[in-house]
């Protein structure tokens, strides 16, 4: 199962979870005769108000979460669009740097245009800076003339650098502020899981008698 698929069904499992804690916390205030059995044991309309507003954090938390990976999702998007394309300038110029300097291995060296290519973005992005910011010298720039590249090609190219490292750094950012919402998402459902396990049990107590009323507030009796 993909991350995605686990992910579609986490999010259903949460928002089947807030709607039955939901009908039980309405349906106890919403009915004399619950509310009045449960205040009995302590659970006065106050202290289900309190579970009330702990499900309303809840459901924020839940939204915003979506907000926040809605957000990944697009810089993820660009970041996936871009890349490619300025990948794809930077491997062909690289092939024609390679052969326009073929005789001058130190400028290879200064160029970074030896060896293998870094397949991370982060490394590419360093190796694609490199070549760009070198190649921006009078003498290199003499030597790519001869073969089709202008100044303005190669600023062009190194623009798209800068683009997807710009989308990276906001990807990153996207990213930081999606895994922080799940973390305050969770908090925000545990806390109101963890108060509604004890108003659920005191429900079982104050209704036992009264298993029609107990269904009305979508529990069943052990």
């Amino acid at each position: 199962m993909t991350t995605e698929k686990k992910n579609v069904k986490r999010n259903q499992s949460i928002a089947a979870r807030l709607h039955s804690i939901e009908n039980g916390i309405s349906g106890a205030l919403n009915s004399p005769e619950i509310l009045e059995r449960m205040n009995r044991y302590g659970y006065t309309a106050e202290r289900i108000a309190e579970g009330e507003r702990l499900l309303t954090g809840a459901k924020q938390q839940v939204a915003l979460h979506a907000e926040e990976y809605s957000g990944q999702y697009v810089a993820t998007g660009e970041v996936g669009q871009l890349w490619p394309e300025a990948y794809s300038d930077y491997m062909i110029t690289l092939k024609v740097v390679r052969v326009a300097f073929r005789r001058q291995p130190g400028k290879l060296q200064e160029f970074n245009a030896t060896g293998r290519r870094n397949r991370s973005l982060s490394g590419w992005l360093n190796d694609a800076r490199v070549l760009y910011t070198n190649l921006q010298t009078p003498e290199a720039l003499n030597v790519m003339t001869g073969y089709g590249y202008t100044p303005e090609r190669l600023q062009r190219e190194q623009q798209k650098v800068e683009d997807v490292a710009a989308l990276h750094v906001k990807q990153l950012g996207e990213t930081g502020e999606a895994q922080q919402s799940t973390k305050d998402r969770d908090k925000a459902i545990d806390d109101l899981c963890d108060w509604y396990s004890d108003f659920r049990a005191i429900a079982r107590v104050a209704l036992y008698d009264k298993p029609q009323l107990l269904e009305a507030l979508g529990i069943v009796r052990k």
